[in-house]
């Protein structure tokens, strides 16, 4: 019997294109495996079989717990049925569950098939949890984090209130696979190698979940790696995984420029040959980065950046509480214009309680300014909004638009805009509205190119198809954005249709 099996559940329509290292289990395993705890982990994006036959296969001769990383939508629906499996196959097992949504959402643990809950950050915990089980004392009122069922009731005990800052050569990378052909954006036909350079996230955005999920830490909010630290975990990646494309995988990666000005000078003092990509990158930071914090950033490697923008109405980002402004944005986007090789990637969010048609219409004309201004540029998906518990965005929602959030585990996994069998509508739409959102999604595709772009090294017939639809549908959607035709989206429905079956593809 192994002391603990940690599972990475499949997350719906996104495993067919994006699939990369499940960085929540393996870091949650760190101090267990220091300790000399037996964890094995599995991830079931990546595995082709009878999931239920990989389990079996998995747990042999059981396990003392089974550890499900879950996240809100269709990602929940899988973590219940492998929690009922094991539950009617393994009934000695214990379930615990961590991650984002069971950290907003401690109510979570009322459901039958769930054991134990580890809100917040994991790796402690888990170790506490697994020795507790092992010595069977049965007290675990000093575990932070974590919830459990006593007596019939539900009990939560505190979280810890400091950040978890795991050193780079704890991290259990052996745990997985991570050269597996499994772990590209399928687009690219290249690895991403993902690295956290810091922890948490100083600002309060109200539709976010951050604010809620970084509130029981005290201090800042935001604590940042040494130097040192961040270069030598490069370096190490790059060595024993042959890593060449890292992903700095933090809330925001840039409150402190003086920090990435260092990291960057000394990647080029060693010589350190990898491209980078920033997954937090905010326009009030990049606004204070001159040319030559630029130049620096892609000299170093710097390829891409992801860039919150939410939307370009100055009356919905105020709400949003993003602390931005449409004339920094377009101002911001010009600047990254003059950099080559650096990709803006904007990403958005469409249909936040109290934008309006109008709002929507100022969001998408900046886009088309931004695409004209910066060739380079991305535009990304927009995102549904979604409903945060303890957000202030659903509190607006509530109070002033009778929004009635989820209650129940079918509840939130209906939240899934790119799973959920109709699409999201929420009651402040109008059928302009909603027309307009779905053509910015499925627009954003290929009015920017990067369909064909990115994926031009793929020679699958799948992208070759997906390249020659994208440079066919270009015009027609660039066409519907100038003069606002939203009506008739055919292609919408076609689109769901193919995220729905793209996991299904082989892409390899």
């Amino acid at each position: 019997m192994i002391d603990a099996l940690l599972i990475y559940p499949k997350l719906g329509s996104m495993d067919g294109m994006v699939v990369d290292l499940p960085l929540s289990i393996i870091h949650a395993a760190s101090d267990s495996v220091k300790l000399g705890y037996s964890i094995n982990t599995v991830d079931l994006r990546c595995e082709k079989g009878d999931w239920k036959e990989v389990l079996k296969g998995c747990l042999g001769q059981g396990a003392l717990l089974a550890g499900l990383s879950v996240m809100t939508g269709t990602p929940l629906r899988y973590a219940r049925e492998i929690s009922n499996f094991i539950k009617s196959n393994y009934p000695d097992t214990k379930i615990v569950w961590g991650g984002p949504h069971v950290t907003i959402l401690p109510e979570t643990i009322r459901e039958p098939f769930i054991d134990f809950l580890i809100r917040g950050f994991g790796s402690r915990p888990l170790s506490e949890l697994i020795n507790i089980l092992k010595s069977r004392n049965g007290n675990y009122s000093e575990v932070k984090g974590l919830s459990y069922k006593q007596n019939g009731k539900a009990v939560h005990n505190a979280r810890s209130p400091e950040h978890e800052m795991l050193y780079y050569k704890d991290i259990p990378y052996n745990l997985i696979d991570v050269n597996s052909s499994m772990y590209r954006r399928s687009y690219m036909g290249e690895r991403l190698f993902p690295i956290f350079t810091s922890i948490g996230c100083p600002y309060r955005c109200s539709f976010c979940v951050s604010p809620t999920v970084y509130k029981a830490i005290s201090g800042p909010k935001w604590k940042s790696f040494q130097d040192e630290s961040v270069l030598e975990h490069i370096e190490y990646v790059a060595e024993h995984f042959n890593a060449t494309h890292i992903c700095f995988m933090d809330d925001t990666s840039f409150p402190d420029l003086k920090r990435m000005r260092v990291i960057f000078e000394k990647i080029l003092e060693r010589g350190i040959k990898v491209t980078l990509e920033f997954r937090g990158a905010r326009v009030n930071e990049i606004d204070r980065m001159d040319d030559d914090f630029l130049d620096l950033l892609v000299k170093a490697g710097g390829r891409v950046m992801m860039v919150g923008v939410e939307s370009a109405s100055n009356r919905v980002l105020k709400s949003l509480q993003k602390g931005i402004t449409k004339e920094q944005i377009l101002r911001v986007n010009q600047k990254l214009a003059h950099h080559r090789g650096l990709i803006p990637h904007y990403n958005f969010i469409y249909g936040t309680p109290g934008e309006t048609y109008e709002d929507l219409l100022e969001t998408k004309d900046v886009v088309l300014q931004l695409l004209s201004d910066n060739p380079k540029a991305y535009f990304g998906f927009g995102s549904d909004w979604k409903p945060i518990p303890g957000s202030k965005m659903l509190e607006v929602a509530e109070t002033q638009y009778d929004f009635v959030a989820p209650k129940t585990l079918d509840d939130w996994i209906q939240m899934d805009s790119s799973d959920a069998k109709t699409k999201i509508v929420h009651s402040w739409y109008t059928r302009r509205h909603n027309n307009l959102i779905k053509l910015m999604q499925i627009a954003s595709f290929v009015v920017d190119d990067k369909v064909v772009r990115e994926s031009s090294s793929n020679k699958t017939m799948v992208f070759r198809v997906l390249r020659l639809l994208s440079r066919i549908y270009k015009p027609i959607a660039l066409f519907r954005l100038r003069f606002n035709f939203h009506y008739l989206l055919i292609e919408y429905e076609l689109w769901r249709f193919m995220v729905r079956i793209m996991p299904y593809l082989k892409m390899s």
